[in-house]
């Protein structure tokens, strides 16, 4: 069996589940408005999540708008997810922060100067740690003018897996809650080094208020 055969019979097995588990749900989206005004601006914009809800931060953008670029790693199961997410409206860069990083930020200087500036990433992935942001994109953020807005989701039923980043999925027939974050204000003094903290900190609290937010009101 080619490698090829089994991202394609794995994509679309992937495809089923997941749209099963994600369409059975009723969605709720908090913070449109903030893609809308951030879209308004026509600034480049990055939608940051963690890569354990990467299921639902990418499923409820789609539901906001298409069209976004995403970042795919060049590996099997990124290949899969990132063909899942081509079928959900989204266009791939190829590449991640540990292989392919130069051509990802080639791509990322074209995208921000294109007519759709707009990408999306998991800033702890690929492989962690979890809920800790990669260096670089407060630096990106300010290159390009860039917003920066977070992206995350959860459920009223989930599995988590004992994975490196507990990666969720929801569990059907439930309530999913999508939540999205106002720009991001960068503070002009940051220290060099200190970018990831302050951005991993704002991600992290923002995570947990989302969460929060569906538990009271269930």
């Amino acid at each position: 069996m080619s490698a090829e055969f089994k991202i394609k019979f794995w994509t679309f097995l992937g495809k089923i589940v997941l749209n099963f588990l994600l369409r059975t749900n009723r969605i709720k989206i908090i913070g449109n408005e903030h893609v809308e005004s951030a879209l308004s601006t026509r600034q480049p914009i990055m939608f940051c999540c963690w890569h354990g809800r990467l299921v639902y931060s990418s499923f409820g953008l789609s539901r906001v708008k298409k069209g976004f670029w995403a970042i795919a790693g060049r590996h099997n199961d990124a290949e899969i997810m990132g063909r899942v997410l081509e079928s959900w409206g989204y266009r791939l860069i190829r590449g991640s922060s540990n292989k392919g990083s130069k051509d990802v930020l080639r791509r990322m200087h074209e995208v921000f100067t294109s007519d759709c500036p707009v990408v999306c990433i998991t800033n702890d992935g690929p492989k962690g740690p979890a809920n800790v942001a990669k260096p670089g994109s407060l630096s990106l953020a300010r290159k390009y003018n860039a917003q920066l807005l977070m992206i995350t989701g959860t459920s009223s039923a989930y599995w988590e897996f004992s994975s490196w980043d507990k990666f969720r999925l929801p569990k059907p027939f439930g309530k999913i809650q999508i939540t999205i974050s106002s720009p991001m204000e960068i503070p002009d003094n940051i220290e060099q080094g200190m970018g990831s903290p302050y951005l991993s900190d704002f991600m992290n609290k923002f995570q947990n208020d989302a969460d929060e937010c569906l538990k009271f009101s269930k």
